[in-house]
């Protein structure tokens, strides 16, 4: 069965704790499949190999960011109309938001799959990496459909208060993952290809038991006149989900043009930023997932009516933030060597690493409170503002990476990031402020 939990009721420190600790577990899971996958490739080939699958990450978060953005939409509205009990209005919103999703994923597959090569050439991908970059990525951008099948999915059960069945979907699915990229790479000593593999079977799986768990949920049994087309639900879902969408892109935009700057710099550079964005991206998750656990909660209040208990929920997040940031940074600045070393071989790319890891780790409280405010205010369907923190990151990373990169080499890289996380913070900060004082 799935855990549907309306969150309107009831003390609201318990209810967002009890929401954000499978969300926890999940990114977490989700996280360490994407470092074991990082080491397997690292160990199990060679660092030219773990060069051209971080060489991608940033084009990936580009196009993914995107569709995961516009399913947002979609999301937003199910959690208003739960909250509000208006389970005709939920129906409609699931059917409306898989066609618009459908329709521009495969679009977005079909075009980047054409673009792709000429794109990891205007990235300037290094020639020893660029096919299997350009491998690997492909068989990635193939598995689109299933990653869009499990986000619209997942994306329902998140809306309804239920995060234990994404959690056991992402178990599955990372146990998976793991056990068939050792085979693959180890085992029959494939390649790049063999960790693209690996994630698409997992995607499939994860997909298939997300499915059997919604169909069980009966007040969302689709009905026949539920998929008559409504225009006026479409536009809404798409003037919701379209500036969370252009905000991850832009975002992504940002973590291109650095990748340019670190592909520029040589393979060395770009080994030690892979490991490095996984590692950062692991040490994220925890203050990600208290921001999602927000935005449901928030949807799900708003759409009830009842502004202080958002107001209330959103103080207890914030203790719960600033822990969550203390003791990741903590781990940043104490052991960046070991953590380093997980996924790297040579001396020179794991001093590398470390100069990254120390700035960022200094820096954890920004994109701890960025994904607080920035999630509760997209949970409110206030998507305008945490889109243009989206230009305003890609304008302080371009900045500041230009500005330093001449002056401290790759040092500029890591400062350009947490450069990007304040100034996103304060902008959402001061806009979520002032929306829950008027309110």
């Amino acid at each position: 069965m799935a855990y549907t939990k309306n969150m309107t009721e009831g003390k609201p420190f318990p209810i967002i704790f009890a929401y954000f600790l499978p969300v926890l577990c999940s990114t977490i899971c989700q996280q360490l499949y994407s470092i074991i996958d990082t080491i397997v490739v690292g160990k199990g080939i060679d660092d030219m190999a773990l060069a051209a699958v971080g060489a991608t990450g940033s084009i990936t978060f580009f196009i993914f960011g995107f569709i995961i953005g516009l399913g947002s939409g979609m999301a937003v509205l199910m959690a208003q109309a739960y909250g509000a009990g208006n389970y005709e209005r939920l129906r409609k919103t699931i059917t409306m938001g898989f066609i618009s999703c459908g329709i521009v994923g495969f679009t977005m597959m079909v075009v980047s799959m054409v673009c792709m090569r000429p794109l990891l050439v205007l990235l300037k991908t290094s020639e020893l990496i660029l096919d299997n970059a350009f491998l690997y990525i492909m068989m990635i951008l193939a598995g689109i459909p299933l990653m869009l099948t499990y986000n619209c999915l997942g994306g329902i059960l998140n809306a309804l208060g239920d995060s234990r069945t994404p959690l056991v979907a992402v178990l599955i699915s990372s146990v998976i993952n793991i056990a068939l990229d050792v085979f693959f790479i180890m085992g029959c000593h494939m390649g790049v290809e063999g960790a693209a593999l690996g994630t698409l079977i997992a995607q499939t799986c994860s997909g298939v038991f997300c499915f059997l768990k919604v169909r069980n949920i009966t007040f969302i049994h689709l009905k026949k006149n539920d998929w008559e087309l409504d225009t006026s639900l479409i536009r809404e879902e798409f003037k919701v989900g379209v500036p969370v969408a252009f905000m991850n892109s832009v975002t992504a935009v940002g973590c291109l043009l650095l990748q340019y700057f670190v592909n520029m710099l040589g393979v060395s550079y770009t080994a030690a930023y892979s490991a490095c964005s996984r590692i950062t991206e692991f040490m994220m998750q925890p203050c990600g997932a208290i921001g999602i656990a927000m935005s449901t909660y928030a949807g799900q209040n708003l759409g009830a009516g009842k502004i202080d208990r958002i107001k209330q929920g959103l103080k207890s997040s914030f203790g719960v933030a600033v822990a969550l940031a203390a003791i990741t940074g903590l781990l940043l600045l104490c052991i960046p060597g070991p953590l380093a070393s997980l996924m790297l071989s040579e001396r020179t790319n794991i001093e590398l690493a470390v100069i990254y890891l120390r700035i960022c780790g200094a820096m954890m409280w920004s994109i701890s409170f960025l994904f607080l405010t920035r999630n509760t205010c997209q949970g409110m369907g206030f998507t305008v503002i945490p889109m243009i923190s989206g230009f305003l990151e890609l304008a302080a990373r371009v900045v500041l990476v230009i500005i330093l990169t001449p002056r401290i080499g790759f040092a500029a890289i890591a400062v350009a990031e947490v450069g990007a996380w304040t100034s996103a913070f304060l902008l959402n900060g001061l806009y979520l402020f002032y929306k829950l004082k008027c309110l």
